[in-house]
């Protein structure tokens, strides 16, 4: 699958394709691309390598190489922010004073809520903003839509760094069993997903924590997903067993 490309080589694609005016509008981000796209029946523009363009009615089409997250009307390209990925979709109509999202199917997470987020780690990724500024007429018909879109990155937010150990447990300081380790969350829209991998290990959701209960076995390893709004880490808790 191809990847989207990075805001600098999205900037030179740009400049072959583009017919409206490059102005920096005030709240554009940096690296904002201005884009007339001609639907399918008048030239088919493509949206740089995402494999999105706009149908006969009028509708972004990504096929299988994105998902749509359409956002509803906000103020502008700056005010694309994709705080919460519920509905994705292969297809969103083209509505102007709308924001969109575009992530590529292969890195988003489906958590228990049905929320979806991006990793903030793991592997590189990017995901496109998209903003309707208007459609495009010609004849009185609607043959397109001007559009200005922008790569960003997910928000770390205040999760803890991908890949890291966020909890060591020293099993030899526990002279019982049931013995419980609590691990504070950072604050947020925070949901967490935990693979105890069919170990004697229990993972409890007590306010702004998680509470592990340790049985009287279990491996030395486990992963732990936490989401905050889009973004998601893949995290481990770690446990010492003795010999």
């Amino acid at each position: 699958m191809k990847k989207l490309l990075l805001p600098l080589l999205l900037a030179a694609f740009a400049v072959g394709v583009s017919s409206c005016s490059d102005d920096k509008i005030p709240g554009d981000p940096e690296g904002t691309v201005t884009l007339n796209m001609m639907d399918e029946s008048n030239g088919k523009t493509m949206l740089d390598d995402s494999g999105i363009y706009i149908d006969k009615a009028q509708n972004f089409v990504s096929g299988d190489n994105c998902v749509l997250f359409a956002l509803g009307k906000v103020g502008g390209l700056g005010a694309v922010a994709p705080k919460s990925l519920v509905t994705g979709a292969s297809a969103a109509a083209v509505q102007a004073g709308h924001g969109y999202v575009a992530v590529r199917p292969g890195v988003l997470m489906s958590f228990p809520s049905g929320k979806h987020a991006m990793p903030i780690g793991g592997q590189k990724m990017n995901y496109l903003k998209i903003y309707v500024v208007s459609p495009l007429t010609e004849e009185s018909r609607t043959v397109g839509a001007a559009i200005r879109y922008v790569t960003d990155l997910p928000k770390p937010y205040k999760l803890p760094e991908y890949g890291s150990t966020v909890l060591r447990i020293d099993r030899s300081n526990y002279d019982h069993l049931e013995q419980e380790v609590s691990l504070s969350l950072p604050a947020g829209d925070v949901e967490h997903v935990f693979d105890d991998d069919g170990y004697a290990i229990e993972c409890e959701r007590r306010g702004g924590k998680l509470v592990f209960r340790l049985g009287d076995w279990f491996s030395n390893r486990f992963e732990l997903f936490l989401r905050i709004n889009d973004s998601y880490t893949r995290v481990y808790v770690e446990a010492d067993v003795p010999l």
